[in-house]
């Protein structure tokens, strides 16, 4: 098992993304502004791709194996984009991220159209996002690729280093889903030893403020508030995880982002918005009872109609009968008087014709 994928190490931090991406997606949008300059307005169709596939076309000869990266979308029905959350500054990344990249172009993006150059193969833009502080960490993850006719290539991956964003420039920004990651700068101070502990009071200014930035996207039309209650869940879970052993600074975290006692005016007030809102839907159902209704009439009207004209048809069917039955008495009857003539006429040897 690799260190990423062992429990109690990044896991939370990997879905605390894949969370995010998965419940609201758009928020990916202004991380996509950040690195790349595309800006996408809201209600942007998105795709969430399958992360797991086949390494068969790869090499057909070899076991059945499969590549599982983090986050893979399709935006727009035209940019392709992959997402990898790495906790540590991994050498190897780079090369992973080539690996990933290459699989995730031949199962997207390669064209089956050929024109002079042969098949087409357009690489997904791609970032590797560290939640942890991590002086080390590049700006971009850089690999050197030669190929079989000498032609080179830098192979550039750029980075996201949460910890190197200040809680301003996020709000300024609207990186809301950096806002689950930013409790992990005060894991080093959590150490009473270093020489500048994390205070409680320091606690509390920090989380004030990120609950401050969250309110505000909502204010601004950033956030609904399912989301804003989305991700506040996540920080707390965050929070759960950082502090697991410092129950004093959990406890004010829980303290600062749990829901708070409803006011007897607050409480009226949503009362009153559920009310109107199921007076409202109440209508709503009384309209379409009485729409059914009227629908229901027009069957009714329709079905009488249709049994009238049975019943017509019906009559017109006995009364064909009738005539049928009386037609075929009077043929009945003209085939026993031409047999009584043609009796008559062999009688006295006139010569009958057929």
């Amino acid at each position: 098992m690799s260190a990423k994928n062992k429990p109690g190490s990044s896991m939370l931090w990997d879905e605390i993304l894949k969370a995010i991406v998965d419940a609201m997606p758009e928020q990916l949008f202004p991380l996509f502004k950040e690195l790349y300059g595309k800006e996408y307005p809201r209600g942007t169709p998105i795709t969430l791709l399958a992360t797991e596939s086949s390494t068969y076309r790869e090499n057909p000869d070899a076991p059945p194996g499969s590549r599982l990266c983090d986050i893979a979308l399709l935006v727009n029905g035209t940019d392709y984009y992959h997402l990898e959350c790495q906790m540590r500054n991994d050498q190897d990344m780079v090369i992973r991220m080539v690996a990933y990249d290459l699989h995730f172009a031949m199962q997207h993006t390669t064209s089956g159209e050929q024109n002079l150059d042969g098949l087409v193969m357009r690489f997904p833009r791609s970032a590797v996002i560290y939640p942890e502080k991590n002086n080390r960490i590049p700006d971009a993850l850089r690999c050197r690729i030669i190929f079989q006719d000498g032609s080179e290539h830098i192979y550039q991956i750029p980075t996201v280093r949460i910890q190197s964003y200040s809680l301003e420039e996020i709000q300024e920004k609207h990186l809301n889903l950096f806002l689950p990651y930013v409790l992990l700068r005060l894991r080093p101070r959590l150490n009473p030893k270093r020489k500048f502990p994390l205070t409680k009071n320091e606690l509390t200014a920090f989380v004030d403020k990120v609950m401050i930035i969250l309110k505000d996207e909502v204010e601004q039309g950033y956030l609904t508030e399912q989301e804003y209650d989305d991700y506040v869940n996540l920080f707390r879970r965050a929070a759960e995880k950082i502090f697991e052993k410092h129950a004093d600074f959990y406890e004010e975290v829980d303290r600062m982002t749990k829901p708070l006692i409803e006011l007897p005016s607050v409480l009226q007030k949503r009362l009153y918005a559920e009310i109107d809102s199921l007076n409202a839907n109440k209508k709503a159902l009384i309209a379409d009872n009485e729409t059914l209704l009227a629908n229901n009439e027009t069957l009714i009207a329709d079905n009488e109609m249709l049994t009238a004209d049975n019943e017509m048809l019906t009559a017109d069917n006995e009364m064909l009968t009738i005539d049928r039955n009386a037609l075929a008495v009077e043929l009945a009857d003209k085939n026993a008087e031409l047999a009584r003539m043609r009796a008559l006429l062999e009688q006295h040897h006139i010569p009958v014709n057929a």
